[in-house]
């Protein structure tokens, strides 16, 4: 039974193609689209370097040339990275919809914190310099994590 498998090509010239190949389980054969065979084609021949991975379960494996358009997906070097470095990578370098959703919690603890601040403001019966504190700190936390938000949730 053939089923879909999701491939990249990228090439040494900066060129980045996503798709989809036909793979067969038993046998572990992918046969790239046509579309994909003449990029690989123009790469061969114009020199540049080149790797065709499939995506399988969050996994990466490399494809190994087999016959003209057909690859053995090589399952004894898979590749993913672990939960730290995804973490850290998340951290130190997000993606457009990462930066965009951290923009959009950071506004939502904003109205938790300004929300918490007229509770208190609303709440307190006697007022004394921790209280005035704790009012004006609730602001200010509110009003800094506005910011950020408005700085992660912009568009590229």
């Amino acid at each position: 039974m053939t089923i879909l498998i999701k491939v990249t090509f990228t090439s040494t010239a900066g060129e980045e193609i996503h798709g989809q190949a036909q793979y067969e389980p038993a046998s572990g054969l992918v046969s790239l689209p046509s579309r994909m065979l003449d990029i690989v084609q123009r790469a061969k021949a114009s020199g540049d370097g080149h790797a065709i991975v499939a995506h399988e379960d969050g996994y990466r494996y490399p494809l190994q040339p087999i016959d003209n358009g057909v690859y053995q997906l090589d399952r004894s070097r898979r590749q993913r990275q672990g939960l730290l470095e995804q973490v850290w990578k998340a951290v130190t370098a997000p993606t457009k919809e990462q930066r965009q959703q951290s923009g959009r919690f950071a506004h939502t603890l904003s109205a938790a914190a300004l929300i918490g601040a007229s509770g208190y403001v609303g709440s307190s019966r006697a007022w004394n310099l921790s209280a005035v504190a704790d009012v004006l700190s609730l602001i200010a936390i509110g009003v800094v994590l506005f910011l950020v938000g408005a700085v992660l949730s912009k568009g590229d």
